[in-house]
């Protein structure tokens, strides 16, 4: 029986004058993929730090795997990790050397083989010994995703993945994410579409600063679902 990953109650964002975020309440059970959709400027990526406890929101709380947001931070970003939809990266560290620090940071054993094959799935293993401040866009969100996926957190949470990405790349990204998933972890990806064949177990559709969830079994098409006013 799957349990209750990610609780979110009444949570709210003001940025300045303007409300981006109000009264959002969500739930994302373990082992799942959820999707959250909405239009450009709806609030997604602020979202998504929210949850990450990168970004505070003036009201409400964030509770992963029971552990809550600001009561417990240090335990709560254990649980879960933000891949933004433009990473940063230390000027002084190669590739190699970012993901030999998250290992160390997070206590990941055996990390050397398993960044290796991480490296060479996403096409970077010939650039282990090179500084990202080099590399490209697409690049760059390719090292992160190693980062994450070699971290491994109870909640992996990815802004826009497929956008950076080439064909071949993003078909590999969502096999590890359907692996990630069989591991009993779970994801929320914000995108506007899924690769071919590819299905969420929930989907949340942000619209008018707040969060309504929706059966995924009846949305055959993501943009009839953000033109839909109902």
């Amino acid at each position: 029986m799957s349990k209750k990953l990610l609780r979110v109650n009444d949570l709210s964002y003001e940025y300045g004058a303007t409300q981006i975020l109000q009264g959002v309440s969500l739930e994302l059970s373990d082992r799942s993929i959820a999707l959250l959709v909405g239009r450009n400027g709806a609030g997604k990526s602020t979202l998504l730090r929210c949850l990450a406890g990168w970004t505070w929101a003036n009201a409400g709380t964030v509770e992963i795997n029971d552990v809550t947001l600001r009561r417990e931070d240090r335990s709560f970003r254990k649980h879960v990790m933000l891949v933004p939809d433009t990473p940063d990266f230390y000027d002084e560290l190669t590739a190699w050397e970012h993901l030999q620090f998250a290992a160390q940071l997070h206590r990941v054993e055996g990390w050397q083989d398993r960044s290796w094959e991480l490296l060479e799935k996403y096409q970077l293993d010939d650039y282990a010994d090179t500084f990202p401040f080099t590399f490209s866009r697409g690049m760059r969100y390719k090292l992160a995703l190693c980062i994450a996926l070699l971290t491994s957190p109870a909640l992996l949470l990815l802004d826009e993945p497929f956008g950076p990405l080439d064909a071949s790349s993003v078909a590999e990204l969502w096999e590890d994410l359907r692996g990630y998933r069989s591991k009993g972890r779970s994801v929320m990806l914000s995108s506007h579409a899924l690769p071919n064949g590819g299905k969420a177990d929930s989907i949340f559709l942000l619209r008018d600063q707040t969060v309504t969830t929706v059966d995924p079994a009846g949305v055959t098409d993501l943009k009839a679902l953000l033109n839909n006013d109902n």
